[in-house]
């Protein structure tokens, strides 16, 4: 648990809280008794619910997990109060983090972001957002390699890469896509929570969030023609082999059938100890073989 102070209002930041936590929080503030059970634990949903003297929030963001090649939900909860910001998290979150340390180091940003908890929680939101965005970057890198290897005959590892790829995007919409409706809700309760002020910081969030999901849909956009693309070079790769493969069965047929025809001849001449006809049936067969591969050659089918 860390504190961090400035004049009446107060920042307490709580990791991965246990009862002996959850009880300093009770004798903060009288919180309802259910909000309190839930901080012991994550919770499945995001939301903003308005109390007489305080908020509460759960909001949620993505983080890339490169064992998993995709990204995962992290939670973090705000209790609101007017001069009282409590933030629960279950585990250890680079944004907060940096908000604590500018706050730490910065003593102009900490006297701007420790002016209301209104101000706290617009601060550590949007550093939150800074996080989501920089976290679009492991996706951006992603596209420009595919891009780069498109055309290098490696559609079936790209066929790979792609599929994990468009997981990752989609499991980043899920997890960001309601936080679109909970700042909404922010700013409309907020601004009644704060003041009609609070209403210009809390849109500008909305707003912030909305540049993330626009760069998310034109990677979605993008990966979806690069998906497009691969699979018409695999498509046509493999058409190309299937096409050599009927060829060279087709040239196998009238050597089959020059091998059964001469074939009694060649035996029985054998046994007469001829071989001329021997001779001349390979010859035959051999010169065959070669007027078809040249003539397949000359068409282009090989």
């Amino acid at each position: 648990m860390r504190i961090i102070k400035k004049s009446k209002i107060t920042w307490i930041d709580v990791l991965k809280p246990t009862k002996k936590d959850i009880e300093f929080i009770r004798k903060q503030h009288k919180f309802h008794p259910i909000i309190l059970d839930e901080l012991l634990h994550s919770s499945a949903r995001s939301r903003v619910e308005p109390y007489d003297k305080y908020l509460f929030l759960t909001y949620h963001l993505p983080l890339y997990d490169k064992n998993q090649k995709t990204s995962r939900k992290i939670e973090v909860d705000f209790l609101i109060t007017k001069d009282k910001v409590i933030t629960v998290r279950y585990e250890d979150v680079e944004p907060i983090n940096n908000f604590w340390r500018r706050l730490s180091n910065d003593k102009n940003f900490k006297d701007r972001a420790l002016h209301s908890t209104g101000t706290i929680v617009y601060f550590l939101i949007e550093e939150i957002l800074a996080f989501s965005q920089r976290q679009l970057r492991h996706i951006e890198e992603t596209v420009s390699e595919i891009t780069q290897e498109l055309f290098k005959n490696k559609e079936a590892q790209l066929l790979q890469r792609i599929s994990y790829l468009k997981r990752n995007i989609l499991e980043y919409s899920i997890i960001s896509n309601p936080q679109k409706i909970i700042l909404e809700s922010l700013r409309e309760v907020g601004g009644r929570f704060w003041t009609d002020d609070m209403r210009i910081y809390l849109s500008d969030l909305v707003g912030d969030h909305l540049k993330i999901m626009q760069h998310l849909e034109n990677f979605k956009e993008t990966v979806d023609a690069l998906e497009q693309t691969n699979s018409q070079l695999l498509n046509a790769k493999t058409n190309a082999v299937m096409q050599k493969f009927t060829v060279m069965a087709f040239l196998t047929i009238p050597l089959v059938l020059l091998t059964q025809i001469f074939g009694a001849e060649v035996v029985s001449l054998q046994t007469n100890n001829d071989p001329f006809v021997f001779w001349t049936s390979f010859v035959l067969v051999l010169a065959i073989t070669v007027i078809l591969l040249l003539f397949f050659k000359r068409k282009g089918w090989l």
